[in-house]
C-alpha cells in the first residue's frame, strides 16, 4: 500500500471551516499522515531533517492550504526553502523524491465568484508545478474549491469527502 504525507499549511485554520473540515475528513486514515505546519512550527523553526525524512517515508505529497494572495502561507514558503534543499531535492544529489506523486490542494476565497470569471487559477499554478518539476516528482491533477465564503455546508462536505476518496484511492484503502 502507498503512505500519503499531508503537509496542512493554514495560519487561522480554526478559524476556517472548509480548511478544517477538510483536514477532519482525512485524520485517522490507514496510511495518511496529516501533519499541521502551523501546529508544529508555531514559531517558524522548522525541523529540516524530521521533515525530509517524512518526504522519504511517503508516496504521495499532499500541499492542502488556502491560496493566499496568489501564492501559498508563508510557513509553507519558508518549509519549502528550508526542507527541499538542494542535495536532497533537486541538484547532482539531490533524487530523494524523484517519483513521488504530488497533489496541490487549495481553497480559495473568490478566484471563481461571478465578479472575477476572468481570473484563471491555471497561471498561477506555474510556480507549483516548477517546484514539483525541479524535485522530480509526478504533477497530479490539483483539488480545488473556488469560492469558500459563499459555499454551504454541503458543498464544503462534498469537496472534503472528493479529497478524503482521492487519498483512500490513492493509498489503496477500502
Amino acid at each position: 500500500m502507498k503512505k500519503a504525507l499531508v503537509l496542512f499549511a493554514h495560519p487561522f485554520s480554526k478559524k476556517s471551516r472548509v480548511n478544517r473540515t477538510i483536514m477532519d475528513s482525512l485524520r485517522g486514515l490507514d496510511n495518511v499522515h496529516v501533519h499541521d505546519l502551523y501546529e508544529e512550527y508555531p514559531y517558524f523553526h522548522i525541523k529540516v531533517d524530521r521533515e525530509q525524512e517524512l518526504l522519504m517515508e511517503h508516496d504521495l505529497v499532499v500541499w492542502q492550504h488556502p491560496f493566499y494572495w496568489f501564492s501559498m502561507p508563508p510557513l509553507l514558503k519558508l518549509w519549502c526553502d528550508e526542507v527541499l534543499r538542494r542535495d536532497f531535492a533537486y541538484g547532482p544529489d539531490g533524487s530523494r523524491l524523484q517519483g513521488k506523486d504530488f497533489l496541490l490542494s487549495l481553497t480559495t476565497g473568490g478566484l471563481a465568484d461571478p465578479g472575477n470569471s476572468q481570473l484563471n487559477i491555471e497561471p498561477f499554478l506555474a510556480p507549483y508545478q516548477q517546484t514539483v518539476k525541479v524535485c522530480g516528482m509526478n504533477w497530479q491533477t490539483p483539488l480545488v474549491m473556488h469560492s469558500t465564503g459563499k459555499a454551504t455546508h454541503e458543498e464544503v462536505l462534498m469537496h472534503a469527502e472528493k479529497v478524503r476518496q482521492t487519498l483512500l484511492m490513492y493509498c489503496g484503502c477500502p
